[in-house]
């Protein structure tokens, strides 16, 4: 199965993951389109730590009026796969093999601008663990995640699949 062309990941094939962050913070890479869709953007990024910022529409609501499950989980998804991008070098980027969040407080239109924080809590060859919560503007915190990601070497060109290679 071939992934779809993505320029994003076309220049993690020469950029360390830091270097990467960095350059989407000052605007020089754009945001992947899911991300600029969702309205959910990097402020801060370093060695093993992001920060994201993202404010609550109407349309991340679920039908009872909060946050919808899948938005609260791809907040919390970013943050931890970022926070272990950090500490990539060139041609490594990572892909969630699980995704454990749990939702504290309902996320509302109220909420306004809210913080996502993610660390990352070991980082090895071919998987690692990190952790991420959604913060208001307050400090308190509305929802938790834990991740384990999978590396997968992009090589320096792409292969035949157009994916990498697992490591």
């Amino acid at each position: 199965m071939a992934l779809d062309a993505s320029p994003q990941r076309e220049l993690r094939r020469t950029l360390s993951g830091l270097e990467y962050l960095q350059r989407l913070i000052t605007g020089e890479i754009s945001e992947s389109p899911f991300n600029e869709h969702l309205g959910i953007r990097l402020v801060h990024a370093e060695p093993g730590t992001v920060t994201l910022e993202c404010t609550v529409r109407p349309e991340h609501l679920n039908k009872i009026g909060s946050g919808h499950g899948g938005f609260v989980s791809s907040m919390l998804d970013n943050a931890c796969g970022l926070a272990v991008d950090t500490l990539s070098p060139a041609g490594m980027v990572w892909t969630t093999m699980d995704l454990h969040v749990r939702f504290l407080k309902a996320i509302t239109l109220e909420a306004g601008t809210l913080r996502i924080v993610g660390h990352t809590d070991h980082v090895g060859r071919s998987t690692s663990v990190s952790h991420a919560e959604i913060q208001r503007a307050d400090g308190k915190v509305l929802a938790l995640a834990t991740s384990s990601l999978y590396a997968l070497d992009l090589g320096p060109e792409p292969d035949v699949e157009g994916v990498g290679t697992a490591r």
